[in-house]
């Protein structure tokens, strides 16, 4: 996968998207619905971190504070996976953080030769759908009981 250049997105004076760094995890103060993986997952950070793509992963930083962290992960030839991060502070930087994950989003599609761009987006998380939902991702299944609590989540696909 090639680098993604940061796009020039209209944000706010304190607002900004950065390349990922382990400090913007260790920094993050996640919202209290994502709270539950750092539970479940063994060396959370370092799982996040070893999974990130460098050059496809980004932190949205906000009144000096990580707001959020996202990426693209390929999977093989034509086949990538989106995750996202929310920081407590996400929702006051909400539509920055959408302007700016849409360009980043459209731009390793068209860059990448992605065909097929999924993401998991839990059912009862009606901001993480909306947010899914902006970047033009569908609702293609539901996958019964996939949550670390046993709750359902939609996978949800872009072409």
């Amino acid at each position: 996968m090639a680098l993604v250049q940061l796009p020039q997105v209209r944000m706010g004076h304190d607002e900004h998207i950065v390349p990922l760094s382990y400090e913007h995890l260790a920094r993050i103060r996640l919202k209290k619905e994502n709270r539950d993986f750092v539970n479940v997952i063994p060396n959370y950070l370092d799982y996040v971190w070893d999974h990130a793509v460098d050059g496809m992963s980004w932190a949205g930083i906000g009144r000096g504070k990580v707001i959020s962290a996202f990426g693209i992960r390929p999977f093989w030839d034509g086949v990538a996976e989106m995750w996202l991060i929310p920081g407590e502070e996400i929702d006051r930087h909400a539509i920055s953080v959408i302007r700016a994950s849409k360009q980043l989003t459209d731009t390793a599609i068209a860059n990448n030769g992605i065909k097929r761009l999924q993401i998991c987006v839990n059912s009862d998380n009606d901001t993480a759908f909306r947010f899914a939902k902006a970047l033009r991702f569908e609702v293609e299944s539901i996958m019964r009981k996939y949550g670390p609590d046993g709750s359902d989540y939609y996978m949800m696909v872009r072409f």
